[in-house]
């Protein structure tokens, strides 16, 4: 990769290029600006596009699930190995839920999210849902992790492993060894290495620990999108961060029935 010279590192870390340099991976960073969008634009939260033919997602309960968000590939950067370079990728959450649909005995059952791909775009808005009332959430209790409707922009980049990530235990071991005389510098390398954002590919950012670190969710090493507390209408719990992964092999097959969903917060 002709990127990685390029790589920012504060001085004190220089000495331990070689080792993050390996680890480089490119990822789309999401912008957000509140505004409304058309059915087709990227988004979080908001009306997606949604065929009139298809089955909406529901919860078990046959209570309907909200939009987080919706990317376009039409219109993101093609800048990730595997990833589509068109059709309509969304993630549905359950916001009459508590735990906003996770799973925690299973991170994969989407019983309480859905994550759907719309590989063909139909462009006759006619045959397209068009009012999204029904999914209103009645209650002002019930509590959902975006509050208004975001158009997203798209920025390219590449960055290093991040610390929260389950490999950086084994790939980061030398330096933090090292680092953990001086606890001014291990909070410098803590923060510059944190993997906070919007994102999608790249590394993933957590406020408590890893889920893929145990069991059944070592290959879904792929960050299929991350959405973070950031402003005054993203917020997850307190201050959380809710994240998407897939396996290399689900992705390059476009098949987003296994993806692993998981959030958590302080």
């Amino acid at each position: 990769m002709t990127n990685k010279s390029t790589l920012q590192l504060p001085q004190e870390f220089e000495q331990y290029r070689a080792i993050i340099e390996e680890t480089v991976q490119p990822v789309v960073q999401i912008n957000t600006i509140e505004r409304n969008t058309t059915l087709f634009e990227s988004k979080f939260e908001g009306n997606p596009y949604f065929p009139l033919t298809m089955e909406y997602p529901k919860n078990e309960q046959g209570q309907p699930l909200k939009l987080l968000a919706q990317i376009n590939f039409a219109d993101a950067p093609k800048h990730l190995p595997h990833f589509p370079t068109e059709g309509i990728l969304q993630f549905y959450i359950d916001g009459y839920d508590d735990v906003l649909g996770m799973d925690f005995d299973n991170g994969k059952n989407q019983a309480g999210f859905r994550v759907i791909f719309h590989e063909q775009i139909i462009q006759d808005e006619s045959q397209l849902i068009q009012d999204f009332s029904f999914v209103q959430l009645q209650d002002e209790e019930l509590y959902f992790p975006v509050e208004k409707e975001m158009a997203l922009s798209f920025d390219t980049a590449f960055e290093p492993l991040m610390i929260d990530d389950f490999r950086s235990n084994e790939i980061y071991a030398t330096i933090q060894q090292q680092l953990e005389e001086n606890e001014e510098l291990e909070d410098k390398f803590y923060d510059t290495f944190s993997g906070t954002g919007h994102k999608i590919g790249g590394y993933p950012f957590f406020t408590q620990e890893d889920p893929r670190a145990y069991g059944d969710y070592t290959d879904s090493t792929i960050l299929l999108l991350q959405v973070d507390s950031i402003g005054d209408h993203i917020m997850w719990g307190d201050v959380g961060v809710g994240n998407f992964f897939i396996t290399e092999d689900e992705l390059k097959r476009k098949d987003f029935s296994n993806v692993l969903y998981n959030w958590d917060c302080h």
